[in-house]
């Protein structure tokens, strides 16, 4: 099953109501499996939850995902607020993704395909696979980039 969400951008979020490219430097920090990864989401009140996930990577060039093994309270905020960051961090190289939530997987080949993948590593099931659409790509850096919009 696919459950879709509706889009919450109004004109006030013109600078990021539409989907971008990930870049390719952003992509393969993602992809390192050293690096530390985290999700931030708010529930309706506007109260900030952000957590470790090992689960995070790329979809494809516009889209984040994560597999939802725990995640009881990022899935519950995201059912009010569909807007969530990923960060990632390395040594002195970090970038931010905002998101929107597109989609919760919870049958067919891309969650077939997680749910072997997690099972095999982590001996875990998974309980959906969230898909995210890319708003915008900031560094953050600890360099003269940080803060810089990237995409």
């Amino acid at each position: 099953m696919i459950r879709t969400f509706k889009s919450t951008d109004t004109d006030d979020d013109i600078e990021e109501n539409n989907m971008v490219a990930i870049p390719a430097n952003v992509k393969a920090l993602f992809g390192d499996k050293e690096a530390c990864k985290v999700i931030a989401t708010a529930c309706s009140n506007g109260k900030p939850h952000v957590i470790p996930a090992g689960t995070i990577g790329v979809a494809d060039d516009n889209t984040m995902m994560i597999c939802q093994i725990f995640l009881d309270v990022t899935a519950q905020n995201l059912e009010k607020n569909p807007k969530a960051s990923f960060g990632v961090i390395k040594g002195m190289e970090a970038y931010t993704v905002n998101t929107e939530l597109k989609a919760k997987v919870t049958e067919g080949p891309l969650f077939d395909q997680m749910s072997k993948a997690i099972m095999d590593a982590l001996h875990l099931p998974v309980k959906s696979v969230m898909l995210f659409d890319v708003k915008s790509v900031y560094n953050q850096s600890a360099s003269m980039e940080a803060g810089k919009k990237m995409a």
